[in-house]
């Protein structure tokens, strides 16, 4: 593959309403769609979505390296994947760019042999996929309503972000969603590494009454989940300490993490997150693949690495009903909470 034109269109996508994190409110979603052509004028998309506050690098940072890149590719079409792996490797400070980047490629690789992903990566894919709901830093009533609404919907396994000033205030939105959907439905809470690690023990023991399939990275130090997991009986998931296959390695060998938490678009993209999978699959560790609050271009390729897991799992995939408006149609609509892929 070479003679290959590089485009890229600047986005900003204005959500419905504020999505609020112990970190802060995501108001609008901001990224570049990035567009490979051959010269069969076949084109692939792809999508960088930089989220700084959760572990990328910066919307600034991808212009800058957009607005001088020069991508002299050497695809071995007989081993592609191993090759874009090499012809990217100088984007991996740059992990966004590198998703958006890689996928143009895949999805151009994909047109241009007649083939999918599936039979690229060669990973068969499940059709269907569950999701979770996801409740943000609501008050308690609304946070309520919210799960009320999702259960309703389909959802089995809802999502709540902890990590408020009063602690108090978590424990009541908690028991109050608990009470309303009832013990059949599963509960995820995630407190974005806002506890410190004598917090983080206090309350899990709290919550452990409420009975979360996990919690989410409740400390910023996964060095400290060992500690913690021996005061409590509920799961710890790594979602902010995995930001490189690194990462990943360190936190399965040294077995820190219960859960890992992948989102592709934080990772450089697909290879680096199936090479992550398969290491936890060997240590038979659960992973959770969620999306970055991109589009449909960008989370495509976070539905692929769920459908490749093939595990009764919930993923956090259902994003899209979060954006005013859209840049294309959702090819992956959530419906009874789950995700068909035909």
């Amino acid at each position: 593959m070479t003679n290959l034109e590089l485009t890229y269109s600047p986005y900003n996508l204005s959500l419905s309403q504020p999505f609020m994190t112990s970190k802060g409110e995501i108001k609008e979603r901001k990224g570049f769609i990035i567009s490979l052509k051959s010269i069969k004028k076949a084109e692939g998309l792809g999508e960088a979505a930089p989220l700084p506050e959760f572990g990328s690098e910066s919307y600034e940072d991808d212009e800058k390296a957009l607005e001088k890149i020069s991508l002299r590719l050497k695809i071995d079409l007989n081993n592609p994947v191993s090759s874009i792996e090499e012809n990217l490797s100088g984007f991996n400070h740059l992990p966004a760019l590198k998703s958006g980047l890689e996928q143009a490629i895949l999805n151009l690789i994909c047109i241009e042999k007649k083939t999918t992903l599936s039979e690229l990566f060669h990973k068969p894919v499940s059709k269907n996929i569950l999701v979770n709901g996801v409740i943000g830093l609501l008050d308690k009533n609304s946070a309520v309503n919210r799960a009320r609404e999702l259960r309703l919907r389909g959802f089995r396994t809802l999502k709540i972000k902890a990590g408020r000033e009063n602690f108090e205030d978590d424990l009541a939105v908690i028991k109050g969603i608990r009470d309303e959907v009832g013990k059949n439905i599963n509960l995820r809470l995630d407190a974005n590494g806002r506890w410190d690690i004598n917090d983080s023990i206090q309350y899990c023991k709290q919550l452990e009454q409420f009975e979360p399939e996990y919690i989410e990275q409740p400390t910023s130090l996964v060095n400290n989940f060992e500690k913690i997991s021996r005061e409590t009986r509920i799961p710890l998931a790594a979602d902010e300490s995995i930001r490189s296959h690194s990462d990943a390695a360190d936190i399965i060998n040294n077995k820190l993490s219960s859960v890992l938490i992948l989102k592709p678009m934080m990772l450089g993209g697909l290879t680096t997150t199936l090479r992550i999978i398969e290491k936890a699959e060997e240590q038979n560790l659960k992973v959770v693949i969620t999306s970055s609050f991109e589009t449909s271009i960008g989370r495509s390729a976070a539905v692929f690495a769920a459908a490749a897991l093939r595990s009764q799992t919930a993923h956090g995939l259902a994003v899209a009903e979060f954006f005013k408006d859209t840049i294309v149609n959702d090819p992956f609509p959530v419906e009874n909470g789950m995700i068909n892929i035909g």
